[in-house]
């Protein structure tokens, strides 16, 4: 298997790193949006919209999956507990839920994913969307379905430089460490 998707996440990770010198990492900054948050939500619901296809795929070959609503019904299936995934931010003592609205209480798409496709269809009415707090959630929300599609790989490295899941502790196919919710 091609680790390719694992380095563009990388590659959009370190992108979005950059932004922190010029809006520091806080919740009061949460809703600080620019259009470099705008390219980086853009291209983060993009790679969650391929990488999302390629684990249903992996999961239910047979089955169509279209939309977020498709890759909720499948990927939950699979993987029940992926709603309670926690990223965490250490350098900035944060904590991500970023599936936590596909709780099956909820079972809705996540904001951030909305705040893409406002973006993305009507940026002039939505802009303020694009905002570090979204980008920031669609990072962790695309680092957990990698983790999830990933989870075969028994290296999975280099490790992200801001996000952390238990690296480099958790090996994702060893069982050691943290286990991803649902497996």
């Amino acid at each position: 298997m091609s680790n390719s998707s694992w380095y563009y996440f990388l590659s959009i990770e370190k992108d979005f790193v950059r932004t922190i010198n010029f809006v520091e990492l806080h919740t009061a900054n949460s809703k600080a949006f620019s259009n470099e948050y705008a390219k980086l939500l853009l291209l983060l619901g993009s790679e969650t919209d391929v990488v999302a296809k390629m684990l249903c795929n992996k999961i239910e070959p047979a089955k169509r999956a279209e939309n977020i609503d498709d890759y909720r019904a499948i990927i939950t299936t699979k993987f029940p507990g992926m709603h309670t995934i926690e990223i965490d931010i250490p350098r900035y003592g944060l904590k991500i839920k970023p599936w936590g609205s596909w709780d099956p209480s909820i079972a809705k798409p996540p904001d951030w994913w909305k705040a893409h496709n406002n973006v993305k269809h009507e940026r002039d009415k939505n802009f303020p969307g694009a905002n570090q707090g979204n980008t920031l959630d669609a990072l962790c929300g695309l680092l957990a379905l990698q983790l999830y599609f990933q989870k075969d790989v028994a290296h999975l490295q280099p490790y992200p430089e801001l996000l952390n899941f238990g690296f480099p502790e958790h090996i994702v196919t060893s069982g050691r460490g943290k286990k991803l919710p649902g497996t």
